[in-house]
């Protein structure tokens, strides 16, 4: 699998049960990220294409519009296939 990361040339590499962030920090891309458990939404980015599985998070974290727009927290996302994420600043 691998991940791409919008404005970024290379794809990433990610393995069975990495989660989106873990895959991007091995790579040495800088990611925001703070409490890596689903509390904080520093982490947040956008998933535009792809599969992924949300491990559980706290519900304040993203709102149903945030989902609805494919908002992940990327410390809590499994992919399940080639991804393409954009950061949120």
């Amino acid at each position: 699998m691998q991940i791409t990361l919008e404005g970024h040339s290379r794809p990433v590499p990610a393995e069975a049960g990495d989660t989106l962030l873990a895959a991007l920090l091995r790579a040495g891309l800088p990611f925001p990220f703070s409490c890596q458990t689903g509390n904080c939404g520093t982490c947040k980015c956008q998933l535009l294409s792809g599969e992924a599985e949300m491990l559980e998070y706290s519900s304040h974290t993203l709102s149903p519009a945030e989902r609805t727009r494919g908002v992940v927290l990327a410390c809590r996302t499994l992919l399940r296939g080639d991804a393409v994420v954009r950061r949120i600043d």
